[in-house]
């Protein structure tokens, strides 16, 4: 053929071709331009393309289910499982990135959070000095507070009760008084936060908060020190970056463990931050899920979110070599598993359960018969 082709020739010469059975012990021909040009017996590539792309979305054309030669019927309904599939497959990226987003968000509202806090407290400090330095100014204009340079002769008879209580103001002003009450209340605040870890393991501070008694907030407002999730953490952070027995992972905080003896056996068991860099990804997130799967055995139904806080903080960082875990990630995971019949379950209130077998779960394999879910 020589000259232009026309529109209609390139769709009657891919009709044909995808009418024609497939060859004994072969696939069909694919619909493409260069077998329409053979077709034709001529014409240019770029003529024949345009039309054909044309005729391929008229057609609803998915070569790779035509080249099986199936049946009519079931080819559409492949081609629209296909459909679905991406489509499910482009919700979930988005939920995922937007999960990433929610967390970044938190975080940044966390650190705000500790900011405020500490402006906050900067300016009841100074209102409580402006107030001492204001009342250290009477005494003094009404003779209390004399330095005893400059005293006169009768200073010495001044009643004791008005030299303790100037003395009680200097202090004050001097921050010894303030300086006591806080060294007292932090010491409290400290041993209750031991005391949540001991029975709780590691936790976000937001958690260790709802965790202290409300005695102890109380307090924290009488003295000047009020207890909010921001304060406390930050306070965590110094603690934990003094090394005063506490140690801080990706926002988890957890008593710290003891040192070892200088020549201990340091051939014990490594921990996951060292095993994962020897792990590739499947191996890593079987594991991860199994040590989900023992917590669940141990304490029972957990949301995802509680989950992530009473994990160890190292498999939690971890994660970061390969997808950093949060809690719609880490539901995502679960119903994955409950799918392919791994032994979880998720309860109401979107809390997940392990589901106990014959034997101890190895992590990998499926359940069978009537214990298996999803």
């Amino acid at each position: 053929m020589t000259g232009m082709v026309t529109e209609n020739e390139v769709r009657s010469a891919a009709a044909r071709i995808r009418a024609r059975p497939a060859p004994p012990g072969s696939l069909k021909e694919r619909v493409s331009v260069r077998s329409v040009r053979k077709e034709l017996g001529g014409g240019s590539f770029g003529d024949i393309a345009q039309p054909l792309a044309r005729w391929k979305a008229d057609e609803g054309y998915h070569p790779v289910i035509e080249q099986a030669d199936l049946p009519e019927a079931f080819e559409k309904r492949l081609a629209a499982l296909a459909r679905d599939l991406l489509e499910q497959a482009r919700v979930e990226a988005t939920r995922e990135r937007l999960s990433d987003f929610a967390e970044v968000e938190r975080r940044r509202e966390r650190h705000e959070e500790i900011l405020a806090e500490a402006a906050a407290q900067v300016d009841h400090l100074e209102d409580k000095v402006a107030a001492l330095q204001s009342e250290l100014d009477r005494l003094r204009a009404a003779g209390v507070a004399k330095p005893e340079a400059e005293a006169g002769p009768g200073s010495a008879a001044a009643p004791g009760t008005q030299a303790a209580a100037a003395r009680g103001f200097v202090d004050a002003l001097m921050g010894r008084k303030f300086a006591r009450e806080a060294d007292a209340f932090w010491a409290e605040v400290r041993d209750a936060v031991e005391a949540a870890m001991r029975e709780r393991g590691p936790m976000p501070a937001h958690a260790i908060y709802r965790a202290l008694p409300d005695a102890l907030r109380r307090r924290g407002e009488k003295v000047g020190f009020p207890l909010t999730p921001a304060w406390l953490r930050y306070h965590l952070l110094r603690m934990a970056a003094s090394g005063e027995g506490l140690t801080e992972i990706e926002g988890r905080f957890g008593l710290a463990g003891p040192r070892p003896e200088p020549g201990a056996d340091r051939s014990a068991k490594p921990s996951p931050a060292a095993e994962v860099q020897e792990m590739g990804r499947r191996r890593f997130w079987r594991r991860f899920v199994h040590a989900v799967h023992d917590l669940l055995s141990e304490a029972g139904p957990l949301t995802a979110d509680e989950i992530l806080e009473r994990m160890d903080p190292t498999w939690i960082g971890a994660s970061e070599r390969f997808q950093r875990i949060s809690p719609g990630r880490l539901r995502f995971k679960l119903r994955g598993r409950i799918q392919e019949g791994r032994p979880f379950a998720e309860l109401a209130g979107e809390r997940f359960a392990a589901v106990a077998g014959e034997e101890p779960w190895d992590g990998e394999s499926a359940m069978s018969g009537a214990g298996r879910n999803g």
